[in-house]
């Protein structure tokens, strides 16, 4: 399993959802399998990057040992919530007694079952020994003492005369060299036995090695039972290997009624400086004494161990001595010597301060991982605070590479707990989800929807649209995390939405094309021309707008955006980006309820002649709602279309006019084949040209606001937007009416070669820019930062010319006429 997969599968355990517990095995299960793979790598594989491997595996480890405490104690502590139990303090625990109990193992069953925070102290001490490195015991030897009992034999000087266990202490002297040294690994396996939990591994050992004695000291610990004493009921034990078994009473006692005894015993071995320093840690850690227990520890878990295991059997023999009985232990006058210079240990945020202050900097520098700081945490109960703190540095600092498992692990703890109800900082959560989907969105777009569904509803779609304005995939791909979104329960059209609105104001800030300064933008004004490329900004700004035409339902609301976005790149005189975006929407965009409101708006009004304005100059319909808005939105989007179109097919017919046959000087020639296709061809293009321009532009009042039916607004929010549109549709009108009518008169006047006509009809424009009911003029004579006198006189040269033209003709066809006052080429002067 590779390291990028490890994203893939954490996130198919959340979407397969379920209990939250069974999610962190999963995910446990999945650490320990890139442990195992790292580890057949590294036994297999070259040796060149061992060190990294081993790294590497020592990192899945901890992640998988923390999955499996969580699993562990949150299991414990959601069985306390659903009991309705209240989780005791550490202080009351030290002062909770138990109900008065016949025997020692019914006493400290009641306990585990009473303080459900000494259970959960039980469980991280089973944790450690389940999770303690594995060690290598020593072989089983047969014979006791055998080296030592044939120098005993031979008289040798300083070994023992005699082969008991206590003949080394009474007699000053040592046992043979191969014994010493086997007893000495004996005695370490011993102590590694139990410090995974195994006492009957130990005991085994020490049977099989012919030592049944040390076996029986062992046994000592055992609490008494007597099955006439104890419950019917049958109750759950805890085995070595961590499983609940149902517990069968025994037909007879069993137990040590006097283990308080046997501790001090223990301790007393522990205590004796002349014994090997793992017997005594041996002992000490059997009965709970951290004086030598920690002599021999290594590491943070060992010392963790110990002190837990301490604290456990401290608890243990306050609630044995606590209930009484029928029976009496036996006292222990004879061992107030054996005395503990470690105080009483409280709790075990206690415990860690201790070990974090040790003299040791290997001690603490472990204390500081980041993964035991995380076994901290939910051992004291504090992973709230921890997520806070964490969450704290996440906004305050990037993430590194060395801190993405990390993240990864907070993560998913933070989703499980959640799930199973313990509360956790909402903010803390949103944040951590939120870096972690930052992290998915460099390589794993496809897991993040599943995750933004953990996030607070409310948040959710600021998230994902975040998210989606940085992919720019090609359509199909983000249309494929629109449904992945869906499928999530994610409001994919709220979403569409934020995406584009983040992405239009993200270039309009870049661009500053949302600048106040009128005279600015209108002095910048360039007419691009057809064929020039639209830039990056302007890509990025139409494809900002498939998220809305993703789906038939965004299809008003994509309506309005339409219309700013093609406002905003004519405004900049971007014909060419107002036309590719107008290409580049869905072919079934238009919905035909948007035609037939449009429709009988028309037919119902004084709007069938779309050359007559508003009726008195005041707009129909005002305030009639989302409808009303759409139906304007739609003339709107009507008469934007029809200027791109318009000033596309202006360079078709352009193109076509520069194709006129260069010989076409004479009458003759112009009887040619050439010259007659050509004319056909620049006729039919000249009379499309002139119907768009004049009967989709001109003559119907383009973008005033009575021919687009715009009402008031009725309301407040909206005020703001009203105004915007209606200053720049002013605009609009004061750029593309004027450059419309010299386009037209361009069309007519360049064409009265090939239809004479032409000429006339070129004049004529001059009622067309005097009818009142237009205002053609008006937007001629206003002056501007590009044209400060207005191009009203530069129009009236134009019909200068296109009459002295008139007249030329004329003169020419009628010798005994005088000359014209001008020449053409004089009238062409004055044009600007």
């Amino acid at each position: 399993m590779a390291a990028c997969d490890i994203a893939v599968d954490f996130a198919a355990v959340v979407e397969k959802g379920g209990e939250s517990t069974l999610a962190a095995r999963a995910f446990a299960k999945l650490a320990r399998q890139q442990c195992d793979s790292l580890d057949r790598i590294t036994v297999f594989g070259s040796s060149a990057d061992s060190a990294q491997r081993k790294s590497e595996v020592e990192y899945w480890s901890a992640e998988g040992n923390t999955w499996d405490l969580l699993e562990r104690l949150y299991s414990l502590r959601q069985q306390a919530n659903q009991s309705d139990t209240t989780s005791q303090s550490e202080a009351a625990m030290q002062t909770t007694g138990v109900n008065t109990a016949t025997t020692a193992f019914t006493s400290v069953q009641e306990l585990m079952a009473a303080n459900s925070l000494l259970s959960e102290y039980v469980e991280v001490r089973r944790w450690l020994e389940e999770t303690a490195p594995a060690f290598q015991p020593v072989e089983t030897r047969k014979g006791y003492l055998f080296y030592t009992r044939r120098g005993a034999k031979n008289g040798a000087g300083r070994i023992v005369t005699e082969v008991d266990p206590d003949a080394t202490s009474r007699q000053r002297k040592d046992l043979a060299f191969e014994d010493a040294e086997y007893e000495a690994s004996l005695l370490r396996t011993l102590y590694e036995y139990v410090r995974r939990g195994r006492v009957g591994n130990a005991m085994d050992l020490c049977v099989e090695s012919d030592e049944p004695w040390r076996a029986a000291s062992l046994k000592g610990g055992l609490f008494w039972r007597d099955p006439m004493l104890e419950p019917e009921t049958d109750m759950p034990v805890d085995t070595e290997d961590g499983a609940d078994v149902v517990d069968v009473r025994p037909l007879h006692t069993a137990g040590n009624i006097n283990r308080a005894l046997w501790k001090h015993a223990c301790a007393a071995l522990a205590h004796d400086e002349n014994n090997d320093i793992y017997e005594r840690a041996l002992y000490a850690a059997l009965s709970g004494r951290l004086d030598e227990a920690v002599l021999v520890c290594d590491s943070w878990e060992d010392f963790v161990w110990a002190y837990v295991n301490s604290m456990i059997e401290s608890h243990i023999d306050q609630a044995i001595k606590d209930a009484g009985g029928l029976y009496i232990a036996a006292q222990t006058m004879s061992f107030d010597h054996v005395q503990s210079k470690y105080p009483p240990i409280s709790n075990m945020r206690h415990v860690f301060g201790t070990i974090a202050s040790h003299d040791s900097s290997k001690l603490q520098q472990e204390s500081n991982e980041p993964f035991r700081m995380l076994q901290k945490a939910l051992i004291t109960d504090s992973f709230s605070e921890y997520l806070t703190e964490f969450s704290r540095k996440l906004r305050n600092e990037a993430i590194g590479e060395n801190e993405l498992g990390l993240l990864r692990f907070v993560v998913h703890a933070a989703l499980c707990l959640r799930q199973l109800g313990f509360s956790l900082s909402n903010e803390a959560v949103s944040i951590t989800l939120d870096t972690y989907i930052g992290c998915l969105a460099k390589g794993h777009q496809e897991l993040v929807a599943a995750y933004v569904s953990h996030m607070p509803a409310e948040e959710q779609t600021e998230s994902y649209a975040q998210f989606l304005q940085h992919v720019s995939d090609p359509f199909s791909v983000r249309m494929q995390l629109l449904k992945l979104a869906e499928n999530h329960g994610l409001d994919v059209d709220a979403i569409s939405k934020r995406t584009t609105e983040l992405l239009l104001r993200k270039y309009a800030n870049d661009q500053g094309s949302q600048s106040n300064n009128m005279d600015t933008e209108v002095s910048c004004f360039v007419l691009a021309e057809p064929s020039e490329p639209i830039t990056d900004a302007e890509l990025g700004q139409i494809r900002a707008i498939e998220w809305v035409t993703s789906s038939t339902r965004l299809y008003e609301h994509a309506l309005v955006e339409i219309c700013k976005l093609a406002r905003r790149f004519l405004l900049a005189g971007r014909t060419n980006a107002a036309t590719r975006l107008f290409n580049s929407l869905p072919d079934n965009f238009v919905q035909q309820d948007w035609v037939k409101d449009s429709l009988s708006t028309t037919n119902g009004s004084d709007r069938a002649s779309p050359s007559r304005g508003s009726m008195n100059g005041r707009p129909r319909n005002p305030g009639r709602g989302s409808d009303g808005v759409v139906e304007s939105y739609f003339h709107e989007y009507i008469h934007l279309f029809s200027l791109c179109d318009a000033y596309a097919y202006y360079s078709t017919w352009a193109e076509s006019l520069c194709k006129r046959p260069a010989e076409a000087t004479s009458q003759a020639a112009r009887l040619q084949v050439k010259w007659l296709e050509w004319k056909e061809s620049i006729s039919q293009a000249t009379d499309h040209a002139v119907q768009m321009f004049r009967g989709r532009l001109l003559d119907i009042d383009w973008l005033s606001p009575q021919s687009l039916d715009i009402g008031e607004t009725d309301s407040e929010a909206e005020a703001g937007l009203h105004q915007e549109r209606m200053e720049e549709l002013v605009r609009l009108r004061e750029l593309y009416i004027p450059e419309t009518v010299f386009r037209l008169h361009s069309i007519l006047f360049d064409t009265r070669d090939a239809v004479p006509q032409n000429l006339k009809r070129s004049l004529d424009l001059a009622q067309l820019v005097a009818d009142e009911s237009l205002g053609i003029y008006r937007q001629l004579a206003k002056p501007s930062p590009l044209h400060p006198q207005g191009r009203l006189s530069a129009f009236m040269n134009l019909m200068r010319r296109s009459a002295f033209e008139i007249l030329r003709i004329q003169q020419e066809s009628q010798s005994d006429k005088p000359p014209l006052l001008a020449d053409a080429a004089t009238i062409s002067s004055g044009i600007v």
